[in-house]
């Protein structure tokens, strides 16, 4: 009996290795879509903005209460000056779980109609990263499952049902 290769690519999805492997496939495209939509609006809103460098001025203790582990989670947000037309804006861009982390200088670019309104330069290189590491892992697994699919496929051609 002549397994066909339709049933051989629909044992291979129901197998456990390739329901892994669409998980994980399309998890990773999720988060690479979402990182890069991020990426591109970002540099779609600053196209017009003025860059300037904004100093640290000090941080800022957050705390909040998570109830089902029932504590207290404490985070750090960095608070950056930079001056615009003589006024001065703030930015506070970044979090951290200590309130050393901090650079103390930022790269930002701000609208020169609302310098409130602003986006830190070079902010985008983890996303990149992360978007990099999503990529390698998905062709990673799309190889895999090739691979799979091949060992399956010779298989069932000489093991009928």
């Amino acid at each position: 009996m002549n397994t066909s290769k339709k049933d051989i690519f629909m044992k291979t999805l129901k197998s456990l290795y390739g329901i892994g492997y669409l998980t994980l496939f399309l998890a990773g495209l999720a988060f690479f879509l979402a990182a890069t939509i991020n990426i591109a609006m970002d540099k779609k809103q600053s196209v017009e903005y003025k860059e300037t460098v904004a100093t640290f001025s000090r941080t800022r203790k957050i705390e909040s209460y998570d109830a089902s582990d029932d504590r207290y989670e404490t985070v750090y947000e960095g608070i950056y000056k930079f001056e615009v037309n003589g006024q001065t804006y703030e930015a506070s861009p970044t979090y951290t779980k200590g309130s050393t982390n901090f650079k103390k200088t930022l790269k930002i670019k701000y609208d020169p109609t609302d310098p409130g309104a602003y986006v830190v330069v070079g902010e985008h290189y983890t996303d990149y990263l992360i978007a990099l590491v999503l990529w390698v892992i998905l062709i990673i697994c799309i190889r895999n499952g090739y691979i799979t699919q091949k060992k399956l496929m010779e298989y069932y051609s000489t093991h009928p049902n």
